[in-house]
């Protein structure tokens, strides 16, 4: 008898550093996937920064190669994560400053990102809900 109460608090104890292990991986995907995307922002890299958005989102709103020219025509230079939240349905929710500098006029300006990350359990990472920032 005390064999098998024994492996069943085994089990429990498993069971239980298992679930743990679940919400590390689920916290652990949301930072490198928020850190990649601000790398690939920061770095004008606009195409990878898009793969990052929810492809429901990408099919309302396309990554079209007129967005991509106007992104060509920006540096960004500054990326500033502010306050974040979880959303009521469990959404990662963040707002960013994102200084963009036009290489033509030179001219500076700070546009506010609200950004929106969703958790996709099957695919096991982390979509950009609210897609890329606007620049107009």
């Amino acid at each position: 008898m005390r064999s098998i109460t024994k492996r069943v608090a085994w089990m429990l104890l498993l069971l239980s550093a298992l679930g743990a292990c679940a919400t590390i991986t689920r916290d652990e995907s949301l930072r490198v996937a928020l850190y990649n995307y601000s790398a690939a922002v920061r770095w004008n890299e606009i195409t990878q920064a898009a793969g990052f958005v929810d492809p429901l989102t990408r099919a309302e709103k396309p990554f079209t190669p007129e967005l991509q020219e106007r992104w060509a025509q920006v540096q960004v230079s500054r990326y500033l994560e502010g306050p974040s939240t979880v959303g009521p349905e469990g959404q990662f929710l963040q707002t960013v400053q994102i200084e963009i500098i036009d290489r033509s006029t030179q001219s500076v300006r700070t546009i506010v990102d609200h950004q929106v990350w969703r958790h996709d359990p099957e695919a096991l990472t982390w979509w950009l809900q609210s897609g890329l920032p606007e620049l107009d």
